[in-house]
């Protein structure tokens, strides 16, 4: 998934995984998503108000730890 959006907690709404967003001004920042959770505050701290989109990009899928098993400390 890649995106470019004035509005990152909307484009990353659903999605999972670590995601790579790069401002207007070109500083970068990570992101980790996961079902059920949402972002519920991002906002432009600038003075000016955001004329140019992000860039958001999704570097890695979610770890699931799904069919693993934990080894008993008694073992």
């Amino acid at each position: 998934m890649t995106a470019s959006t004035y509005d990152v907690a909307e484009a990353l709404q659903g999605e999972t995984g670590k995601f790579e967003v790069t401002s207007p001004n070109g500083e970068r920042y990570f992101v980790t998503t996961q079902p059920g959770h949402s972002i519920i505050s991002l906002e432009w701290a600038g003075s000016e108000p955001n004329s140019q989109p992000f860039l958001v990009r999704k570097v890695a899928q979610p770890v699931t730890t799904e069919g693993r098993s934990k080894r008993s400390a008694a073992a």
